[in-house]
């Protein structure tokens, strides 16, 4: 009796989550037919089809069938969504090399792993009593990469450490969030109803600042020194926003804009590889075997892509320099054209207005803080790296989420994926 009574309850926890099954099998077809059209021409087209899309679609479905098993209440929409920016990250990169494909899946794979470790924990909360401690660890990262790292494309991105090498403006990313999303937390009415004045306008106590104003500009110091302006822009974003989404006041988005401007107008002045971002976002012809190389490719594939494209594995733009981390839209929209373009970025709004419309659900103020780091950290990424291919904005040299070539990103993305899995549990909601 005990024996058949386990079989129920093990076919109940099979039948939840049904949203999130359908999708991924949804998700499954389209990652089997996209690899499959970006190898096709390639001696082993179908082992090439069977191993990227095979391994991923267990990946996740491992995944998703664990959900299953321990009863998670999580949101059933992330999952399918993230899998399908990863499908389009695959079958783009199977189009340059089916072998680049591969190594992007395994980074895919540990990330997939990673997911229940920050998705099912019940205490994430506790993060914010470590928040002084996460934050000189992001610090202590950035001087080290700053004084030590490996120096790629005037910039210095990437530690290693013996064979491993990764990239730790990803991590910090995510170490920043945690920070900010505690300090707001911590303070949030005091943020929110500042008592003291500076001039016309009101801010809190000095002393409530303190922190968060060292922290800040010495993380600004450490990016100066890097190079890295693409991390260096987010960061700000990301730290202006989230301070409006915290408080509702207007001063903590209106005072930080200005202070940017002044800042880049400076930075402008006194540094001379950000003049050089400037002018070749300006006027990008002056050097079209130099600095203007990369985004007047990334123009003519634009121009080249049409309404459907040339077809997976067909474009031009996957040749220009770093275009598989840096610029993967250009390919994406070269190969399948104005539409899988706003494919791409539609699956980015939904997974972004998912998440901060399940941030704002979870009823735990720093919980719902990180859940809207790293919601609004994938939103300005793809805005920055869309519009610095759109020439609104400078290119920045940051990763599109999900979908650029990159291990230490792809991990660092899924297992923030997975934080957010576990803010969006319907026990927070209430």
């Amino acid at each position: 009796m005990s024996g058949r009574s386990h079989q129920t309850n093990l076919l109940d926890r099979y039948r939840v989550r049904k949203r999130e099954r359908s999708q991924l099998v949804l998700i499954m077809l389209i990652s089997l037919l996209g690899i499959f059209l970006s190898c096709r021409s390639h001696t082993q087209a179908w082992y090439w089809v069977m191993c990227l899309s095979g391994s991923l679609g267990a990946g996740l479905f491992l995944l998703h069938f664990l959900f299953c098993l321990v009863g998670f209440t999580g949101d059933e929409s992330l999952l399918p969504l993230c899998g399908f920016l990863c499908s389009l990250s695959l079958a783009m990169l199977c189009g340059i090399s089916p072998s680049l494909a591969w190594r992007q899946l395994c980074w895919i794979l540990i990330g997939l792993a990673l997911i229940p470790v920050a998705a099912l924990p019940r205490h994430w909360r506790d993060l914010a009593e470590y928040r002084y401690l996460i934050g000189m660890g992001g610090l202590v990262l950035l001087f080290v990469t700053a004084f030590f790292g490996i120096e790629q494309g005037g910039a210095r991105l990437w530690l290693s450490v013996g064979a491993i090498r990764f990239q730790p403006g990803e991590i910090v990313r995510l170490g920043l969030g945690v920070f900010l999303s505690a300090i707001y937390s911590e303070n949030l009415q005091l943020f929110a109803h500042p008592t003291a004045r500076l001039g016309p306008i009101s801010i809190p106590e000095p002393r409530h600042l303190v922190p968060l104003l060292i922290m800040w500009i010495l993380f600004l110091f450490v990016l100066v020194v890097q190079r890295d302006l693409g991390s260096a822009v987010l960061y700000y974003a990301l730290f202006a926003l989230l301070g409006f989404c915290a408080t509702g006041q207007p001063v903590y988005l209106v005072v930080p804009v200005l202070m940017g401007c002044i800042g880049g107008a400076m930075a402008a002045a006194y540094f001379h590889h950000v003049q050089a971002r400037f002018s070749v976002w300006l006027d990008p012809w002056a050097t079209p075997q130099g600095a203007g190389y990369q985004i007047i490719q990334a123009m003519f594939a634009l121009a080249n892509g049409g309404w459907l494209g040339r077809g997976l594995g067909g474009g031009y733009a996957r040749f220009a320099p770093a275009s598989y981390t840096d610029l993967p839209f250009a390919i994406i929209a070269e190969e399948l054209g104005f539409v899988g373009l706003v494919a791409g970025l539609t699956g980015h709004f939904l997974l972004v207005g998912r998440g901060i419309y399940l941030s704002f659900r979870c009823r735990q103020d720093f919980l719902q803080l990180l859940g809207l780091a790293v919601v609004l950290g994938w939103g300005l990424s793809v805005f920055l790296v869309t519009g610095g291919m759109l020439r609104l904005v400078p290119l920045t040299g940051l990763v599109t989420p999900f979908v650029s070539y990159g291990g230490t990103a792809m991990v660092t993305n899924l297992f923030s994926l997975g934080l957010l899995l576990n803010i969006s549990r319907q026990e927070l909601w209430s």
